[in-house]
């Protein structure tokens, strides 16, 4: 009887623990899908297991599709369905196709600036789960079902102030375990952005 009794509170608070999850996502996305647009300064920063390197930059987004994340010697914009970019191992312009890695990338920016979390998940196979520490609220999604060839990211991490619920923080796990971390900082919302930033 106490076994069950046991098996029964833990499915208790896996269920609550579900409901608290879900209705943290849902007020993320209400929140930040209010926003329009914005500018801001970006500090990304780059952590292998050998080597770590940080570079400052400006970031540009005007919902639902379109952002540029541009540093002194890279460059990511997004334009709709294109992207134009000059950052590691890409450098060119190159449409987005469904399932795609570059749309993926693309989804996981655009995506978590309009807290869209649920449905970055839902389109990558990712698990997520919630927490909260520091002032801060952190989603991470994990992909489900480990791909055959390591390519993409295993791991994503958002991080979103606790009080305003607007997001601070994006982390890209890669499945050596090297870290791409975009720390947003001095934003200013619904600000007119030229559409020069987004054109190539």
């Amino acid at each position: 009887m106490k076994k069950v009794l046991a098996i029964m509170a833990f499915i208790l608070i896996a269920i609550q623990l579900q409901a608290q999850d879900l209705d943290l996502l849902n007020r993320i996305k209400a929140i930040n899908g209010q926003v329009k647009t914005f500018e801001a300064s970006l500090t990304n920063t780059l952590i292998k297991s050998k080597k770590t390197t940080s570079q400052q930059g400006k970031l540009y987004f005007v919902a639902p599709n379109e952002f540029a994340a541009t540093f002194d010697n890279e460059y990511m914009i997004v334009n709709e369905n294109k992207i134009n970019m000059d950052m590691g191992m890409f450098d060119g312009t190159y449409r987005l196709r469904d399932g795609g890695i570059l749309q993926s990338l693309c989804h996981v920016f655009l995506y978590g600036f309009q807290g869209r979390l649920q449905d970055l998940a839902d389109e990558n196979g990712y698990s997520l789960s919630t927490k909260t520490e520091n002032g801060y609220h952190i989603v991470t999604g994990t992909i489900i079902r480990k791909k055959l060839i390591g390519i993409g990211y295993k791991q994503v991490v958002f991080k979103y102030h606790a009080d305003s619920l607007l997001l601070k923080e994006i982390v890209l796990c890669d499945y050596s375990g090297n870290l791409d971390i975009y720390s947003i900082n001095s934003v200013k919302y619904d600000v007119a952005v030229a559409k020069e930033k987004f054109q190539f």
